[in-house]
């Protein structure tokens, strides 16, 4: 049996946590990912997150202090760590990190794929790859993701809730594979999307877990 490693598992955790707090950072215009951490309405949802989530499926031997050192890095980390620099190749490590977790009943990590979902929608081609508004404001230049990205570029981030998630689950440019098999998750990441359009992502995040 291969012996539980509270390091191999503390470098996991902030790999999942970059994953999700980079699309609300940009979200909520913050600079870096400290910033995330110290936001009033980021910071209690990603931690309800971590706790019903994510630490349930992490080994239980050494889990919790794997989460504090986790949580001490991601808060403490010099600025370099910025929101902006995480967005190239965002995709796929959500793809690798979190989406493998993500079912109907985990309402943070469904609202969390809704977040990067209306991210990327407004993803737009330019010379040397596509476009995105980073946190500033100011166009971020993306590399790389570049199919899933050209599947993000015939969207938009105001298209009915349902014909958005159908197209993003569906296309197996995106996931390399149809997310419409998973049980229940094109009506929760519907209802997730329709959310954040009608109330805003912050209302959206304050009554995820309601």
């Amino acid at each position: 049996m291969q012996e539980f490693s509270v390091v191999s598992a503390e470098v996991l955790l902030r790999a999942r946590a970059e994953s999700l707090l980079s699309p609300f950072g940009v979200h909520f215009g913050k600079d870096t990912v400290a910033d995330c951490m110290a936001d009033e309405t980021i910071r209690p949802f990603f931690g309800r997150m971590l706790q019903t989530e994510l630490m349930p499926l992490m080994p239980k031997e050494g889990r919790d202090e794997a989460v504090i050192a986790a949580c001490r890095y991601l808060s403490f980390r010099p600025t370099s760590l910025r929101v902006n620099d995480l967005l190239d190749g965002l995709i796929d490590t959500f793809s690798l990190y979190i989406l493998p977790d993500v079912t109907a009943k985990r309402k943070g990590l469904v609202l969390s794929l809704a977040a990067l979902i209306l991210l990327f929608a407004g993803a737009r081609r330019v010379e040397g790859g596509y476009s995105l508004i980073g946190s500033d404001g100011s166009a971020v230049i993306l590399t790389r993701d570049e199919e899933a990205l050209r599947s993000f570029s015939r969207l938009s981030c105001d298209m009915q809730a349902d014909s958005l998630a159908y197209a993003v689950l569906s296309d197996v440019a995106i996931w390399n594979r149809d997310l419409r098999q998973e049980e229940g998750l094109e009506e929760a990441l519907t209802a997730a999307i329709q959310d954040i359009q009608l109330l805003g992502l912050k209302p959206a995040m304050e009554r995820a877990f309601e």
